[in-house]
């Protein structure tokens, strides 16, 4: 079921070069590029160099990290507030060193689960912190008509919903034997990456047929 998310990916990737003519005046927006680049290339890497067969959970490890640094920087480029600004800041820092470190711990071949689920965690409050700012003033924010906040919900739910297959899945791939159980959750994580790039692939169309992005 998921050998179809590459091309999912590789989509919402070529219609943010698209889009790029609209969303580069964007402070945020524009980065999304970058960050569907850097996504992109995992699947590339494990397509023509990844060992069939094999964990490659280095490649996973720096550039997962790399995800979630840039998803904590557009946030922290779409929240007005300073004190949100600084909390972003603060989180990316913490996020680093924090892979860094518990990266000198790991085996071989095994996922940095601990890195994952922080920066999970952070990008999910910040995600309902820039929520909560649109909140403070509803009147200020025509949500139907925001492609931002409907790439930040499927995001939302892509994080929620996948947490605890990635916090588990050292356990799923060396420990147990459930095999039926690991299928489920990769099934569910599957459905939530096409939700997640085909949200991304329509609202970039979207923003090239209004030539807007708000």
């Amino acid at each position: 079921m998921n050998r179809f998310i590459p091309y999912f990916e590789f989509v919402a990737f070529l219609t943010s070069l698209l889009a790029f003519p609209v969303i580069r005046k964007s402070k945020y927006l524009r980065l999304f590029p970058v960050l569907l680049l850097v996504i992109v290339s995992v699947e590339v890497y494990q397509l023509f160099w990844g060992s069939k067969g094999k964990i490659n959970a280095w490649i996973y490890n720096i550039l997962i990290p790399l995800q979630h640094l840039l998803y904590l920087i557009i946030l922290r480029l779409a929240v007005n507030k300073k004190s949100y600004k600084r909390f972003l800041l603060v989180s990316s820092i913490v996020l680093i060193a924090f892979c860094v470190i518990t990266g000198f711990f790991l085996e071989e071949n095994h996922f940095n689960v601990n890195a994952y689920c922080l920066g999970s965690v952070l990008i999910i409050i910040g995600i309902l912190t820039k929520f909560y700012e649109m909140l403070q003033n509803p009147a200020d924010f025509n949500f139907l008509r925001i492609p931002f906040f409907y790439m930040l919900f499927a995001f939302l739910l892509f994080n929620v919903g996948t947490l605890p297959y990635f916090a588990m899945s050292n356990w799923l791939y060396f420990v147990t034997t459930h095999k039926d159980l690991l299928l489920m959750m990769q099934n569910g994580m599957s459905v939530l990456n096409y939700v997640l790039y085909t949200t991304y692939t329509v609202m970039f169309l979207w923003m090239i047929q209004r030539k807007g992005y708000s």
